[in-house]
């Protein structure tokens, strides 16, 4: 099948990385496939990695001009598609790229990863006196954020979600089912650490992968951490994208000594920075998959999490981690896993077997029947 997948960024260290692997998953299984992206956002190595595994990729000039910047680059992504003609389209973008492709009328399939609301307020750092006009322009755009959702999710020709907890806001929010689950697969980390010795911190160690921006929730860890009364010292490392500086300054200020950020690193010091912590933790508040928990998975790492979107899909409550109430039920977790040598162990085990649930071969075989089955109605 002749398959085309607007993500716009294309770059590993982003929310794009995960259309990117099924892309790149969906060639391996013979189909020709072309990503379409901006020119801005790029990585080398993600380039070169997706041309090595028979991914074409078509890129647009986006014009610095506020507001109106993406349509005019929607213009060439137009001419791009009416040139190449994909059968079908797989959608994770934003709605000029979705126009672009509506007005050819291939069918297009939205890659439904949640509606993120408060978009403005994350400009804001946590407990920041916001004003008032800051209030009202972030109702207004989230009024924006909803129209736009709708708009995608109802001329969409199908809606595919990451996970149940996706699929039953879409419907909340837009009145219209989903029409399948598909799961993310994960990146195989382990398979980058080599036979080095990997020496372990004194201590006990914590890791969270995310973007760093306050919806992610790393000052709550931060002020969990606070509550644990453990025997061993507890450290915190933070790894991250696109950060927010005044949210970095403000974790510091915080963490203090007992928190490290790393910014950007490569796939093998991640891999190595998984396999020295102990516990994963998480308090992302739109944790609608969550790549990281199963990539910690890999690892023999447990997971706490704050009960928060999908979080009861990913971590097995008292078996392959643990779910959070509150910042109490939190720290409470976290000094049981600290303290328990055994039972940190036992749920890393059942955590890593766990893990082999999710694949991104599997993920390319569901796309596959999804997309043959809507190409069959449109015959």
């Amino acid at each position: 099948m002749k398959i085309g997948i607007l993500t716009e960024i294309i770059n590993y260290h982003s929310g794009a990385r995960a259309p990117l692997e099924t892309a790149k998953h969906l060639a391996k299984r013979g189909h020709q496939i072309t990503i379409y992206g901006y020119v801005f956002g790029q990585d080398k190595y993600t380039l070169q990695d997706l041309r090595n595994h028979a991914v074409s990729v078509k890129m647009f000039n986006k014009p610095r001009i506020a507001i109106i910047g993406k349509y005019i680059s929607a213009l060439s992504l137009f001419k791009s598609l009416r040139k190449n003609q994909p059968q079908v389209i797989l959608f994770s973008g934003t709605l000029p790229f979705f126009l672009a492709a509506k007005l050819l009328g291939i069918p297009i399939i939205w890659i439904y990863m949640g509606t993120q609301f408060d978009a403005i307020l994350e400009q804001t750092i946590p407990d920041q006196n916001v004003p008032s006009f800051t209030k009202v322009l972030n109702k207004i755009a989230n009024l924006y954020i909803f129209l736009v959702g709708i708009i995608i999710f109802r001329l969409s020709t199908s809606v595919v979600a990451i996970s149940k907890y996706a699929a039953n806001e879409g419907k909340r929010l837009y009145r219209r089912n989903v029409r399948e689950v598909i799961y993310f697969g994960t990146t195989r980390l382990s398979s980058r650490i080599k036979n080095d010795t990997i020496k372990k911190t004194s201590g006990s160690s914590l890791l969270a992968v995310s973007r760093i921006t306050p919806y992610k929730g790393f000052h709550l860890i931060v002020e969990a951490m606070k509550k644990v009364k453990a025997n061993k010292k507890v450290i915190l490392t933070i790894v991250g994208s696109q950060p927010k500086q005044g949210y970095v300054e403000y974790l510091k200020k915080i963490g203090g000594k007992n928190i490290d950020i790393i910014i950007d690193p490569t796939d093998q010091k991640l891999a190595k920075l998984y396999q020295k912590s102990d516990i994963y933790v998480t308090a992302d508040r739109y944790l609608y998959f969550g790549l990281p928990i199963v990539e910690a998975a890999q690892f023999s790492k447990p997971t706490i999490s704050f009960n928060f979107a999908a979080a009861s899909e990913l971590v097995e409550h008292g078996k392959t981690g643990f779910i959070a109430k509150n910042l109490q039920d939190f720290a409470r977790y976290m000094t049981l896993l600290i303290e328990d040598d055994h039972l940190r162990e036992r749920l890393g085990r059942n955590a890593k077997q766990r893990s082999k649930q999710f694949s991104w071969e599997k993920c390319a075989q569901e796309w596959e029947k999804v997309i043959e089955t809507i190409l069959r109605k449109k015959v």
